[in-house]
């Protein structure tokens, strides 16, 4: 073997164990937390140019939810999975603006539309889970 080609190799050699002997994060660190306090949405405000003022509402399990028609008419309809229960999401409208409560213990994601005086919107309910 020549003598560059020696060198390389021991070179190569010596990056590779360079690298082996690197710390390595795996298992050995606990995973970390960070834990936030929003407050729960009990009352949604209807409008025109949004559909309701908060477009991401949390709301806390065993919470109802009452959308303000502030004289609009509007309906609110579940695109999938209903937060409220089987009947909970029929009837959701400016003649019966009260729901819930939230049925389920899973923390999720609602999606909903609401059809306010003819202009539909997309907003989300994020419910479930917590104490």
């Amino acid at each position: 073997m020549s003598f560059p080609r020696t060198i390389l190799s021991i070179t190569g050699l010596s990056v590779l164990f360079g690298f082996l002997a690197l710390p390595t994060s795996c298992g050995g660190d606990e995973p970390g937390y960070y834990q936030i306090k929003i407050a729960c949405t009990t009352t949604l405000n209807v409008n025109s140019t949004s559909g309701v003022d908060v477009a991401d509402a949390y709301v806390c399990k065993k919470s109802k939810v009452t959308w303000q028609a502030n004289g609009h008419i509007f309906f609110v309809f579940f695109k999938n999975k209903c937060p409220f229960g089987s009947n909970g999401c029929k009837e959701i409208d400016n003649q019966h603006a009260t729901a819930g409560p939230i049925a389920s213990d899973d923390f999720a994601v609602y999606d909903y539309g609401i059809v306010v005086d003819g202009k539909l919107f997309d907003p989300h309910i994020i419910g479930g889970g917590g104490p």
